[in-house]
């Protein structure tokens, strides 16, 4: 087969998709009004005990779902296809994708699917589609969560070209003593068999350096013990900005006014629930909270290493006391405790420099 009967056999593939996806569009049910709780609980029996009692209305409530969810199954399907479509690189009419794609978000049908269509027609027509979605209050809060997930990940080489440029005319927001740290915004290092003097005391600068002028308001940095997808409906906001500031500031060094005001219209971009109404004030939260994450990493250092020395153990206290990194300050005091026990001395284990 030539490269121009190919070419056209995928044409005839992808139209073939096309009218298949306008048919199950055009053949849904209208979408059922909500029901009251009762109704929802009864639902969910008869799918346990098919012999159960109903009325000829609440038959016709549950027919109705069943049909509109055989009918959603059916264009989920479809977009599926055309997705598999877009990722295989078949010609397709992207214009006309992204449309259907963004009328099924509105439909309440498809899935997912629809949300990973967009995702796969990439730059421009699935970045727009997705921008008028998380912003678009008529569509469910569980696909705006999905769409600005994805739109993130389609915006992330920005991120990461920013991210490449140099800093040299921007104001860094972390004390010097902390920009040659390159391990990400955990802070610590990785678990040393005899970790030199040098190191310790750079740690202690490190946390001394950190450390706030006065007691936060409220701790930081903030945590959250679910998981990214099972827990998603629970998801705190700051969570998401992540998303954005990760790959734009990977390291302490890239931690600049610029680039954190420039997160926040990002983040407005991606229609995230900010605590902040204005950059600045955005700029001076998350200023603290990378920091706060950067000594908790230290923090945990000290612990994993045992370094129990007294300066140790007393910015340990002051951390506590400043609401910053206060688990990992709290497991350092306890471990020291725990050692002095053991060993009938206060500054048990590796002491450190003093």
């Amino acid at each position: 087969m030539t490269y121009g009967e190919e070419h056209a056999e995928a044409q005839d593939r992808t139209a073939a998709l096309f009218e298949e996806l306008d048919a199950a569009i055009a053949a849904l049910p209208a979408k059922p009004s909500l029901w009251p709780d009762e109704l929802e609980d009864l639902w969910d029996r008869a799918q346990e005990e098919p012999g159960i009692p109903l009325t000829d209305e609440q038959r016709q409530h549950f027919a109705a779902r069943r049909a509109r969810w055989e009918a959603s199954f059916r264009v989920q399907r479809s977009l599926r296809s055309l997705r598999k479509a877009v990722e295989r690189g078949e010609p397709l009419d992207h214009p006309r994708a992204a449309a259907l794609a963004e009328l099924c978000v509105h439909a309440g049908v498809g899935g997912y699917d629809h949300i990973w269509l967009l995702s796969a027609l990439g730059r421009p027509r699935g970045e727009d589609a997705l921008t008028r979605l998380v912003k678009d209050e008529s569509v469910s809060e569980g696909d705006r969560r999905e769409a600005r997930e994805w739109l993130a990940k389609l915006r992330r080489p920005e991120y990461e070209a920013r991210a490449a440029r140099p800093t040299d005319s921007e104001e860094l927001l972390l004390p010097k003593v902390v920009s040659d740290l390159t391990s990400g915004w955990a802070g610590g290092w990785e678990i040393e068999d005899e970790p030199t003097p040098e190191r310790f005391a750079q740690a202690r600068a490190i946390l001394e350096a950190l450390l706030p002028d006065q007691r936060l308001a409220s701790e930081e940095p903030p945590t959250w013990e679910g998981k990214w997808i099972e827990d998603a409906e629970d998801r705190p906001a700051w969570l998401e900005v992540q998303m954005v500031l990760v790959p734009l500031m990977p390291d302490a060094r890239l931690v600049t006014r610029e680039r954190l005001i420039w997160a926040w219209y990002e983040c407005e971009r991606l229609n995230i629930d900010l605590e902040d109404t204005n950059p600045e004030a955005f700029a001076e939260r998350w200023t603290a909270r990378i920091a706060a994450r950067l000594a908790r990493g230290m923090l945990e250092w000290l612990w994993r290493e045992g370094c129990f020395a007294p300066w140790s153990l007393d910015l340990a206290m002051r951390y506590i006391d400043r609401n910053v990194a206060v688990a990992d300050a709290t497991r350092l005091l306890t471990e020291a405790a725990e050692a002095g026990s053991q060993w009938g001395s206060t500054t048990g284990g590796r002491p450190g420099p003093s």
